[in-house]
């Protein structure tokens, strides 16, 4: 439902609303905004006219918040902070295009973050906006533009173009091996396994194809494979996890590989819904993208 245009809030009046209550002091809000008291006075008051409920009562020589106050001003300090990041994102975007890519949070932070340096440098016009997705979502709801996709290259109104497949080693901390020595695989069914919620049958596969008894193995799951890398690094236990995701820490020398990769049945898949496809800040993002992957 829309609201009249006599309901929508003057963002001066929410501003004077939100600073007197901070200070129970018209006086004081008035000297905070650099406007008069007087003026603090009119301007919540017409706020109060709107929501047709006071919003202070007087006590002595100060002002506190009505019940409704208190309520109303929780949503008077969101809709000042959606105002004013909404005023940030458009600054900073400035006279550049847009891109709202729904992305894997681990794969992005992992993956295309490290890699993200060359797109911006040859593509200055173009504003990246990533937010984390972890599900499929409807393209018509214009939460993104594009989509990072772990599964089977089946999304509805959109076309799925292949990233990478995914190799899944098992990992530990070169610390947690000085405490839990592996000479042969046989050791690791001595130890804590961490594993994605999501995807608890993947320890027990590698642990069958490398013919080891997972039953003795104690679990700490997590939902977020970034959370794995930091149970990984805090040396709670031993990890099954996509080589790339892990890569750096392998080079480094801090992560120790322990045993063969075992290669999952899904990949991943960059989504472009079908009325973006011709889209030319669309098709930059994609065909680098792509490029990368073919490396």
């Amino acid at each position: 439902m829309n609201l009249l245009k006599k309901h929508i809030p003057n963002i001066h009046n929410l501003q004077s609303f939100v600073c007197a209550a901070q200070y129970n002091s018209f006086t004081q809000a008035a000297l905070e905004l650099h406007i008069t008291q007087s003026a603090i006075s009119r301007q919540i008051k017409e706020l109060e006219n709107q929501l047709g409920v006071p919003l202070f009562k007087r006590v002595r020589q100060r002002v506190v918040l009505t019940d409704t106050g208190h309520r109303f001003l929780i949503d008077a300090k969101k809709i000042i902070r959606i105002t004013e990041d909404s005023m940030l994102r458009a600054m900073s975007v400035g006279a550049k295009s847009s891109l709202n890519i729904a992305a894997l949070p681990t794969f992005t932070s992992r993956w295309i973050i490290p890699k993200l340096e060359t797109f911006i440098e040859s593509n200055p016009d173009i504003a990246l906006n990533f937010s984390s997705r972890t599900k499929p979502f409807d393209f018509n709801s214009k939460i993104a533009d594009l989509a990072i996709h772990f599964g089977k290259p089946n999304w509805p109104q959109a076309q799925c173009y292949l990233i990478c497949k995914e190799q899944m080693i098992p990992v530990a901390s070169t610390e947690y091996l000085q405490k839990q020595p592996i000479k042969q695989l046989p050791d690791l069914q001595n130890c804590n396994l961490l594993q994605l919620t999501s995807r608890l049958g993947s320890w027990k596969l590698w642990f069958e194809q490398h013919q080891l008894d997972i039953s003795h193995n104690n679990h700490l799951s997590f939902d977020q494979f970034s959370m794995i890398i930091d149970a990984l690094k805090a040396n709670l236990g031993i990890a099954l996890l996509p080589k790339y995701f892990i890569d750096k820490e392998l080079s480094q020398g801090s992560v120790m590989q322990l045993g063969d990769a075992i290669e999952t049945d899904d990949c991943y898949y960059l989504v472009v819904p079908d009325d973006k496809a011709d889209n030319r800040q669309v098709m930059r993002f994609k065909d680098w993208l792509l490029n990368y992957a073919e490396h």
